[in-house]
């Protein structure tokens, strides 16, 4: 977790920004689609549930009505004078009771059957009746050998069953006594489908219907579906409403309850479906905001980044502030005090490197100073010409060397000089160091004329050329020695160089004798004047290679501030 937060902290200010702004984009965005989807889940299935509601109450409205026909049937038939002449009459023979059977019962239960299909029969069971007639009128024993008539109770209301068989088929059965003593029952069959036809028709694919009486008996289960949606306990409502959108209502006539079911999965599906349909909106919105995002944080941090990118330069040695803001928020008030800081530096870097320049000038004036010119030059000539009257010349060489030598070197206390002088000041240098080192060495010279004429600092070979012979041709076993001396214009700077072939130096040594502090008039003294004098681009170059010699290059620039001396 740590690691990821210091990723986090070492991203740029940008991506940062970006991140925080996908993020709080995004929460909300999430958020509303969870809340939509679970809102959309609740309103589709109330509203499912209310589709179901509204046609199961429209089918068992419809079975209720029919019931109540039926009841309704049932007591008219139970308070007709008609039934009571047959229950009460004593017939003097069976062909008088068969007589009346026919001309009054028949009609009376046979009349309702052509207007109401789903009546298969209406039978009259009593105590009296001796033998059966038809379908209309049985015996009392004969109810009492069914299956059902054990379900039948005293209250002497209808009661509703199911008979069980090849066919089912309704009950309305209602029990009943004549003058106290005659014990008789009417019962109406009904045809099951027909009875429960409406209900049947609301059953399809994902839906299924169950039907319970009082006691949870199944009464009617039905479906159409296929597995995985097929319920595996037709029998249990609280199973069906674990698993299903169940909706129930009860018919209070019959006592039963009705109960119309859909799979939850086929709801789900529908809201997946609708889910998936928002999918590409999501997306569009993701991709909006992503763009947006990375939009607004980059107009954000672009000044931030201008601002970074000119610190960088400026740590690499540009001290010219690019960035400009006139806006007064926090990042214009950083740049504005940004760009202010940059001009003291540059005031305060400007006031150093004339005070190094005037120091320097103060050191080499005051060195000349201690040196009596006058004296020197007539010393060494009246050196020179003890030597010519000894018959000497290697001490007459010496002396005109050393003649030339500091002649060049002090140039009338002036700190610039031309090429053609430095390298006269360099000659004389070498002359006398083969004469101490007896020839040890070869020198080399590759002088482009057209260059002579260029004004540089003085005496800034002969340091790189006491380095050299010190540090590599002295130290080298090497039995062929040579130093190189080479002054040529490319574009627009001159190029002087000292080169050996002596021990060489590693890369390291090689940055180090730039930046060594030496007693004396060393190479970081060339370097320090040459920056000073034209800037941090120009420099001591340093090309170097263990064992196989030294490079030492000086360039500059011939179109700044020094003219050219004709």
């Amino acid at each position: 977790m740590k690691k990821w937060i210091q990723k986090y902290k070492d991203l740029k200010y940008r991506y940062k920004l970006t991140i925080m702004m996908i993020l709080c984009s995004l929460i909300p965005v999430c958020v509303i689609s969870a809340y939509t989807q679970m809102r959309t889940i609740q309103i589709m299935r109330e509203k499912e549930e209310s589709g179901l509601k509204q046609v199961l109450e429209q089918s068992v409205d419809s079975i209720d009505n029919r019931v109540q026909i039926y009841t309704n049937l049932i007591n008219y038939l139970t308070y007709s004078s008609d039934l009571r002449e047959i229950m009460e009459k004593e017939y003097r023979s069976d062909y008088e009771a068969y007589l009346a059977y026919t001309e009054i019962a028949d009609p009376l239960f046979t009349m309702p059957q052509l207007y109401h299909e789903e009546i298969r029969s209406i039978t009259l069971y009593a105590e009296n009746i001796q033998v059966e007639h038809g379908n209309t009128l049985a015996p009392l024993s004969v109810a009492q050998n069914q299956t059902w008539y054990s379900k039948i109770n005293e209250k002497g209301t209808v009661q509703w069953l199911v008979k069980q068989g090849n066919k089912k088929e309704i009950l309305a059965v209602r029990k009943f006594y004549r003058q106290d003593s005659i014990q008789a029952m009417l019962v109406l069959t009904l045809d099951y489908n027909r009875v429960l036809e409406p209900f049947a028709d609301l059953l399809t694919e994902n839906r299924g219907g169950l039907i319970l009486d009082e006691q949870g008996n199944v009464v009617y289960s039905g479906y159409r579906m296929d597995a995985p949606y097929k319920p595996d306990k037709e029998t249990s409502l609280n199973y069906l409403k674990e698993h299903y959108v169940c909706i129930e209502k009860k018919i209070e006539d019959t006592k039963w309850n009705f109960c119309l079911y859909q799979p939850k999965e086929e709801l789900e599906k529908s809201v997946w479906t609708l889910l998936l349909g928002n999918i590409p909106v999501l997306l569009l919105c993701l991709l909006l905001i992503l763009l947006l995002g990375y939009f607004f944080s980059r107009k954000m941090v672009e000044r931030l980044e201008q601002l970074t990118e000119n610190m960088n330069q400026i740590n690499l040695g540009l001290r010219k502030v690019t960035v400009v803001s006139q806006s007064k928020d926090e990042i214009g008030v950083l740049v504005r005090t940004f760009t202010r800081m940059m001009d003291e530096i540059n005031k305060l870097i400007s006031q150093v490197y004339e005070a190094k320049i005037k120091l320097q000038k103060t050191e080499m004036k005051a060195l000349q100073a201690q040196i009596n010119p006058h004296f020197l030059y007539n010393s060494l000539s009246i050196i020179n010409w003890k030597a010519l009257e000894a018959d000497n010349e290697e001490i007459s060489r010496i002396t005109l060397a050393l003649s030339t030598y500091y002649r060049t070197s002090l140039n009338k206390g002036e700190t610039m000089t031309i090429a053609a002088n430095e390298i006269r000041n360099i000659d004389a240098y070498l002359q006398i160091q083969l004469i101490m080192h007896d020839n040890s060495f070869q020198v080399i010279k590759e002088i482009q004329e057209d260059a002579l004429s260029y004004s540089v600092p003085k005496l800034i070979l002969q340091p790189l050329v006491e380095n050299a012979i010190e540090h590599g041709l002295d130290v080298s076993e090497k039995e062929e020695k040579w130093l190189k001396i080479s002054v040529c214009k490319e574009k627009d700077a001159l190029i002087m160089a000292v080169e050996d072939n002596g021990m060489g130096m590693s890369e390291e040594q090689a940055k180090s004798i730039i930046t060594y502090r030496s007693k004396g008039y060393g190479v970081r003294n060339v370097n320090d004047r040459i920056t000073l004098l034209y800037g941090e681009e120009y420099h001591l170059r340093v090309k170097s290679r263990q064992g196989e010699g030294c490079r030492i290059e000086i360039a500059i620039p011939v179109n700044k501030e020094e003219k050219r001396y004709e």
